[in-house]
């Protein structure tokens, strides 16, 4: 190496790397940039499981999702030409959905939008299904998903609509899991109707 590789950039870093090591393509860093998430996710809530118990584990868990939504909503707006501070609709919640989904390989798309209800689906996850149900056994992937997937996705979403100041207007649902069907995701926002 004549001078010592430091861009201060993931993606110009990758480039010069791969000059002299081929492997490095496209495909081999984003399945380990995944595969090193997902590990990391895995250990995060099982060592918190192993340390507080598993109720106080999902509980901190889904505040972790929360946060993350938080810390990503301002690049996840820029995604779909918005700032925070924009008024926001239910339709522009769900290109947010769709837009960070795609970022990480899941297809994500609206199925259903009346006035009142916008159902999304994703067909693939693979967090789950490339990583997750490699690593672990069936039983130990089901157990783990069980735990973890109502909590994390209702943090995220329901951020999502607090931060879109849409959390007064409608309600989030999760009636369908990819890893306890094998089918898709569904994510469900509901108009909500209560008198006052």
């Amino acid at each position: 190496m004549e001078k010592p590789i430091r861009n201060n950039d993931i993606i110009e870093n990758y480039k010069e790397m791969q000059k002299t090591n081929p492997k490095l393509t496209f495909e081999h860093g984003l399945r380990a940039i995944l595969t090193l998430f997902t590990l990391h996710d895995y250990s995060m809530f099982t060592v918190m499981e192993q340390e507080v118990g598993t109720d106080r584990a999902v509980n901190l868990y889904a505040k972790i999702w929360g946060l993350r939504s938080e810390l990503e909503w301002p690049s996840l707006c820029a995604a779909i030409g918005k700032k925070p501070e924009d008024k926001f609709t239910i339709d522009d919640v769900a290109n947010i959905m769709v837009a960070g989904f795609a970022d990480f390989g899941n297809p994500m798309e609206v199925v259903e939008k009346t006035e009142d209800r916008v159902t999304l689906r994703n067909y693939d996850c693979p967090y789950t299904t490339q990583v997750i149900w490699k690593l672990l056994s069936p039983e130990k992937a089901f157990a783990f998903n069980n735990k973890i997937q109502l909590q994390c996705n209702h943090a995220l979403f329901e951020t999502y609509l607090k931060l879109a100041r849409l959390d007064d207007q409608w309600t989030f649902n999760f009636p369908s899991q990819l890893c306890l069907t094998n089918q898709y995701c569904e994510f469900t926002f509901i108009r909500k109707k209560l008198s006052k």
